[in-house]
């Protein structure tokens, strides 16, 4: 894997919504851009207080009022994990907002979770952030959330409307002058990647994560070739603009991960893998590119580094 020449200055913002959501789907994505010497800013947009408490340590009914606490000590941990030596900076920025829990939960109408959060006043908690990193790229999800979560949903919302408002010398004029990021990136999962891992713990006996082992028995019954929830999981292969190689990064990622203790029900399925099936799963972080102003993004395009492109 070639690396490439970076300056502090050419950097990566991203944001997510929970204290371990910087581990799956970027924590490869992090670990290589400080490598290359690049300053990475991890923006989180809650304190992760609806997650569930799996951690055996734990006395669930103990730890719950602390959730919020115990959380940002694993998202610590998880950061140092993938700091580990290398040169590039990393900061964390927390917006402060209660974790929304799911669509029509009562933590989902808490007026101070994210979800109810007034979108102008929460971009002008990030835009300040926007332009004192001067990053060159920003990661998020896609408008979905990448599967539905309402504080995933909030997060791109959020990005977008801070990407475009910290470009404008109008807007938030006391936050700084104004910066454009040239490159807007949400993360995916490509469906045939995810399907293929799938497909092969099953025909090993390793059960299955969730209830996807569910949908499958439910699509076998009804005589469907695929299960509803490999349809909404995920995007087509070729809609993939970006491939990040972090197969040296690997380790580091699983070490992130391994530190969400609380959260162990999303991760300990893929700590427990083989290691050829987890570095399947984890050594190429998929993204689509879907803002570039100055450039346009053309048909086809396919890239090997996020930074592709930039001066």
């Amino acid at each position: 894997m070639s690396t490439e020449s970076a300056s502090a200055r050419d950097g990566l913002l991203l944001v997510h919504a929970h204290p371990d959501d910087e581990c799956f789907s970027t924590g490869g994505l992090i670990a290589r851009s400080l490598a290359e010497g690049r300053r990475v800013d991890l923006v989180v947009c809650t304190g992760g207080e609806e997650g569930e408490i799996h951690d055996p340590s734990l006395d669930p009914d103990e730890a719950k009022p602390r959730l919020a606490e115990i959380r940002a000590a694993e998202l610590e941990c998880s950061v140092a994990a993938l700091r580990a030596d290398h040169p590039g900076e990393l900061q964390v920025h927390r917006l402060g907002y209660r974790d929304s829990g799911m669509m029509g939960s009562e933590a989902n109408a808490n007026p101070a979770a994210f979800w109810q959060a007034d979108l102008e006043e929460a971009a002008a908690r990030l835009v300040p952030i926007i332009r004192e990193c001067c990053a060159s790229v920003l990661v998020t999800y896609d408008a979905n959330g990448n599967y539905g979560h309402p504080d995933h949903i909030n997060a791109h919302r959020l990005a977008v409307a801070a990407w475009m408002a910290a470009a404008d010398h109008a807007r938030f004029p006391e936050a700084g002058p104004p910066h454009a990021i040239p490159k807007f990136y949400e993360t995916a999962f490509s469906r045939e990647a995810w399907g293929a891992v799938l497909t092969e713990m099953q025909e090993r006996g390793i059960p299955l994560p969730w209830d996807f082992g569910e949908e499958e028995e439910a699509a076998a019954e009804s005589g469907s070739d695929e299960s509803a929830e490999e349809e909404s999981f995920g995007v087509p292969d070729a809609d993939i603009t970006t491939r990040l190689d972090v197969t040296p990064f690997v380790a580091a990622k699983r070490a992130a991960m391994a530190c969400h203790r609380t959260q162990s029900q999303d991760f300990s399925w893929q700590l427990n893998l083989p290691d050829d099936l987890a570095t399947k799963l984890s050594a190429t972080e998929r993204f689509v590119l879907t803002r570039w102003p100055t450039h346009g993004i053309p048909d086809g395009l396919r890239e090997e580094s996020l930074f592709e492109g930039l001066p």
